[in-house]
């Protein structure tokens, strides 16, 4: 009787165990889908997200808006990435399938874009592999000129700050050197 609740002990822990490793399957499946439904408005969010680039470059020229130019530079970036991971999902998994996807999200998330890339490279979709560059300059571009611009507004900001409080600490030289 032991040996038979031990063995129904153990059946039900490896029923719980494929229950747990099938919902992120479950959840690949449904990324890999909605990547591939998410094909048709990419290139309307990379419009948009290029135009609001455009329309901050005169924000990001004024010293004094600066800060809100890095900021929205920042939330640009993420729009390009989020259209360069979902682009590159959808293309590994159309022309590779669902193992592909699986080995792109295990190495660290972000696989999916070198998996996506070796698979354009592979299949000769030169125009695919194009976008791709596209979309990761204009994700790794934004996400340095926001870098740039945070650092600019910073600067401004301790610059502006050390002029309304100077220090009261005088230097004086030793006579003996």
């Amino acid at each position: 009787m032991e040996k038979l609740k031990s063995a129904g002990g153990m059946a039900a822990g490896f029923l719980l165990l494929l229950v747990f490793l099938s919902i992120p399957i479950f959840f690949l499946l449904g990324a890999a889908e909605f990547s591939v439904w998410a094909l048709d408005w990419i290139p309307g969010a990379f419009a948009i997200a290029l135009g609001a680039c455009v329309l901050l470059m005169p924000v990001a020229i004024i010293p004094a808006s600066r800060g809100l130019a890095a900021n929205l530079f920042s939330v640009t970036s993420l729009a390009f990435g989020a259209c360069l991971w979902l682009y590159t999902l959808a293309f590994t998994y159309l022309e590779w399938g669902m193992l592909a996807v699986v080995i792109g999200v295990m190495l660290a998330g972000v696989g999916v874009i070198f998996t996506g890339i070796v698979a354009a490279i592979f299949a000769g979709a030169w125009g695919v592999l194009g976008n791709m560059a596209l979309l990761f300059a204009m994700f790794v571009g934004s996400r340095f000129l926001s870098a740039w611009l945070a650092h600019l507004a910073e600067q401004r900001r301790m610059r502006e700050f050390a002029h309304k409080t100077p220090s009261k600490v005088t230097l004086t030289r030793n006579s003996d050197g």
